[in-house]
């Protein structure tokens, strides 16, 4: 990959987060100006007024703003829809959200994996709603399954060129991303930097859903300006 996220044996351990934090500068700046060739202009017309926000923010320069839960709090609901949320966290907003009374019933990998793709995006879809609740401890095993997905299954199909669920890749690509950050896991920016690195011709196909596309990238864009990897 071109971007090393991973110890380097002859970086002394007090420059190893200096040379991560360089090289995520780099590719935020590749993709200030790269991110056209994925949020092609169709995908903006459906975007509608959400378009201008999108690229106002790819566009623009380094900016982070933390999504982090108020400490304490293990389950959050908002009114705004999942796609909302994902936007709203990409550009840098805030989510209308509050603590809830309790979580819903825990959801174990051996139950995702029964799932067909379909019900497993609708599932998916309908407990992260508010998408920051992936990064409860009570997920750990989901997030962790969602990203052995993407590394494994899905990496294979996109490297392939076969046929694959844009929905599914792009939801676990969002949820990943928002993860990544509430849990401070290099890992998990990892596979959103394997993902981006794809060719073209791969990553063109992801153009069939532009609102999880974008919310995708912007999420992915401030993560690469996060200042504490």
């Amino acid at each position: 990959m071109a971007l090393e996220t991973g110890s380097s044996k002859s970086a002394r351990p007090d420059s190893r987060r200096a040379i991560l934090q360089a090289g995520l500068l780099r590719r935020r700046a590749e993709l200030r100006t790269g991110w056209h060739g994925l949020v092609t202009a169709e995908c903006l017309k459906h975007l509608g007024s959400t378009a201008a926000k999108v690229v106002s923010f790819l566009s623009g320069q380094d900016a982070f703003r933390d999504w982090q839960t108020e400490p304490g709090l293990q389950w959050v609901n908002c009114d705004a829809s999942l796609q909302e949320c994902l936007i709203s966290i990409g550009v840098g907003e805030n989510i209308a959200c509050w603590g809830s009374t309790a979580a819903p019933t825990a959801l174990s990998c051996a139950d995702l994996k029964k799932l067909s793709v379909k019900h497993r995006v609708e599932a998916l879809c309908v407990r992260y709603r508010c998408p920051l609740n992936i990064g409860a401890e009570s997920e750990s095993q989901v997030a962790e399954e969602l990203l052995r997905q993407l590394m494994v299954a899905d990496r294979l199909k996109l490297e392939a060129e076969v046929e694959f669920d844009v929905d599914d890749v792009l939801l676990k690509l969002n949820l990943t991303a928002v993860c990544a950050r509430m849990k401070s896991d290099v890992r998990f920016l990892d596979a959103l930097n394997y993902f981006y690195e794809l060719p073209q011709r791969s990553l063109a196909r992801l153009q069939r859903n532009p609102f999880l596309l974008a919310s995708w990238l912007c999420i992915y864009a401030q993560l690469l300006c996060a200042p504490d990897w």
